[in-house]
């Protein structure tokens, strides 16, 4: 049987583009390792508009929010199983600079579309020190572990899914199509994480691996709000809650540290006025770009091998809306958006490889 897309990883991404693909009656294999433990399945699934120290609307927001809601629910609806919550997220301010500087950009359409309201100090005091107010804004959780495993039973009951590692030695390239192990496919697409670093056909891409850790957390105090300044505080449900996280370049080992632990409670202890406990402490590589935009497109010599690649911190909200995009440009011909198309990169591919290929 010869299959239209052979896709390389089940994370967020490679999850995501499937379900795509499968909506335009594609026939599809996926090859994944099921890891335990991977930034897809440990990540804390915050999907918040207005990000940073400065508190700017994250880049196409504006786009990216509408759809991505609407996506999720489909597929609540498709597998009849609840990953995505709408939250309130509440930043405190900093300052009375900080406040000022956000009555100043509230005002901007833009940012209208995510303000739930602006509050005076000790609108939050009982939880989080509010000394001069913050802005709450509107945003989303997504469960990533349930979600990873509702796609799981999803995916393996709609294509030939092979649970295994990838070898890509093993990958033979012809002009029109490719074959792995005796499966034979129009295109592969990597959607392998960080892993892709190694690949020796889109390792050249300019990916940037970030480790991460979490903590999770019991309190006796019960609410709903997520509290986000330099650190975030997400509720689970029944007194525990996840916070985190780090941003770490140089240690790319799944392996939760003391730094990190050290780096997150001290942080929880400036924002929180409430005690907790530490119930369990985990970390994963998310792939993380120079540009903090995805990695999106067709190798510049192999037309057959694509890659879905490079979502970093923010794949929840950035891979509905290009999965799609993706899909539109496999199947119909459409343009990627030039920021995420991997052919602004094509000449780190032919410095490295001259023009004799791989």
């Amino acid at each position: 049987m010869k299959y239209d897309y052979l896709i390389i990883g089940q994370g967020l991404a490679g999850s995501i583009l499937a379900y795509h693909l499968l909506k335009y009656g594609k026939i599809i294999a996926i090859i994944d390792e099921r890891e335990s433990f991977t930034a897809s399945t440990v990540g804390a699934g915050l999907v918040n508009p207005i990000t940073g120290p400065k508190m700017v609307k994250s880049w196409k927001s504006e786009i990216l929010f509408p759809f991505l809601k609407d996506f999720y629910r489909e597929i609540e609806i498709e597998t009849d199983t609840k990953f995505f919550t709408e939250r309130t997220i509440y930043r405190p301010f900093g300052s009375v600079e900080e406040q000022n500087d956000w009555y100043g950009r509230s005002s901007r359409i833009n940012y209208q579309m995510f303000l739930k309201r602006i509050c005076e100090s000790g609108a939050h005091d009982s939880i989080v020190n509010d000394q001069f107010g913050g802005v709450e804004i509107l945003g989303y959780v997504l469960n990533m572990a349930l979600f990873i495993e509702t796609m799981n039973k999803y995916l393996v009951s709609r294509c030939n899914y092979i649970e295994t590692h990838f070898n890509e030695d093993d990958l033979e390239i012809g002009r029109e199509s490719i074959k792995y192990h005796g499966i034979e496919a129009a295109k592969i697409i990597f959607c392998s994480g960080y892993h892709i670093r190694d690949s020796k056909y889109f390792g050249w891409t300019p990916l940037v691996p970030v480790k991460g850790e979490l903590l999770n957390l019991k309190m006796n105090s019960d609410f709903e709000t997520i509290y986000n300044r330099s650190c975030f505080i997400i509720p689970q449900g029944k007194g525990i809650y996840k916070a985190g996280s780090t941003y770490d370049r140089k240690d790319l080992t799944p392996v939760p540290t003391l730094v990190g632990k050290n780096e997150i409670t001290k942080k929880l202890d400036a924002l929180l006025k409430t005690d907790y406990e530490i119930m369990n402490h985990a970390a994963g590589i998310r792939p993380g770009t120079v540009t903090r935009k995805p990695l999106i497109g067709v190798h510049p010599e192999h037309r057959n091998l694509a890659i879905f690649n490079g979502m970093g911190t923010k794949g929840v909200s950035l891979a509905p809306f290009f999965g799609k995009q993706f899909t539109k440009y496999l199947e119909e011909d459409n343009n990627l958006d030039e920021e995420v198309d991997i052919k602004k990169y094509y000449s780190l591919y032919f410095k490295t490889h001259f023009s004799i290929g791989i």
